[in-house]
């Protein structure tokens, strides 16, 4: 291992977990938005998720190769939302990518409309103005730092979004690959759909790590805009009753079974809440006005947008009257 040539990146933490293992956790003010991971097998190299960002995906491969000495053998992508697998982009043909079937046939169709979107640069400088312009009259602090987060990252995407190219899975599995190495043994699960329409996990048995990807959002809001609620909470019951001690989210800190607890029971606060408004026949716009109580208050940070977004999703699913979209 080659730690004497190893930096911090600026865009994420890198944790140790275990000999060989490593969480990599994004870092305010930097380009990523997500979480990653990296796992020595021994003999070769395997990465979990690649960020969302081209410069943050090659600050974690060349961590990645540094560690130890050689290229990354497999990325493997837990889902299809584009925050956790643009980065892939940096990788070469010496690294192999990994996911379910669903993810890659889904992540093609995203993929498709993010290359669109990229060639419409005025669109996003637009963004960025509507963002500076919102900066200079919020007073909200939690509304300050994500919109500051949110320039930043901005500003990275568009620094290199013209030479984007999307690259997806080369295989594809269907429920379980076990990857055998000269150190462990680790396997890639497929927990189906729940938080996205397929969820797949890297579990480590022997050192109880895992990695949960979107299954686990630790001190921040989950995103339940293209989620199963039913079968979401499912897959974090899992991880509540296993014997998993280390749980990787995919946002947020390095946490364990008490935060998947936690984020059972902010599902369970916000349904109540919601349910109230929908069975006194509230609107939308009343739903909106709900106050979380601790800790789930401070959740916000950082992520206002997804508090309206899961408003809405469980606004609906409760059969609420969504207003019509202009």
């Amino acid at each position: 291992m080659q730690k004497n040539k190893l930096q911090d990146s600026q865009h994420f933490t890198l944790k140790h977990l275990a000999s060989g293992v490593y969480a990599c956790i994004h870092k305010s003010g930097g380009a990523a938005y997500s979480n990653a991971g990296i796992v020595d097998l021994g003999d070769r190299t395997i990465v979990v998720d690649a960020f969302d960002t081209m410069v943050a995906g090659r600050d974690l491969r060349q961590t990645a190769e540094v560690l130890f000495g050689r290229p990354v053998d497999r990325l493997i992508l837990t889902h299809p939302h584009s925050d956790h697998w643009i980065g892939a982009s940096v990788f070469d043909e010496t690294t192999r990518l990994l996911a379910n079937k669903t993810t890659r046939k889904i992540s093609k169709k995203w993929g498709a409309g993010i290359v669109k979107d990229f060639k419409d640069r005025g669109a996003w400088e637009e963004r960025i103005k509507e963002m500076e312009g919102q900066l200079q009259t919020e007073q909200d602090e939690h509304v300050r730092v994500s919109l500051e987060n949110s320039i930043i990252r901005t500003r990275y995407v568009m620094a290199e979004m013209a030479k984007f190219q999307p690259r997806y899975a080369d295989q594809a599995f269907d429920e379980t690959v076990t990857f055998h190495g000269s150190k462990r043994i680790v396997e890639f699960r497929s927990l189906g759909r729940g938080h996205s329409e397929d969820d797949a996990v890297l579990l480590l048995p022997q050192e109880r790590i895992a990695f949960i990807g979107d299954i686990g959002f630790f001190d921040t809001q989950p995103f339940l805009g293209f989620c199963d609620i039913a079968l979401y909470r499912k897959q974090m019951l899992f991880f509540q009753d296993s014997d998993y001690d280390v749980l990787v989210p995919g946002h947020g800190p390095v946490g364990g079974r008490d935060d998947i607890a936690l984020q059972l029971e902010y599902l369970d606060v916000m349904e109540e809440l919601i349910v109230n408004v929908v069975q006194r026949g509230g609107s939308f716009e009343e739903a909106m006005q709900i106050t979380l109580p601790k800790p789930f208050s401070k959740w916000l940070f950082g992520g206002t947008g997804k508090f309206e977004t899961n408003v809405r999703y469980l606004f609906a699913h409760f059969g609420g009257e969504l207003p019509k979209e202009e």
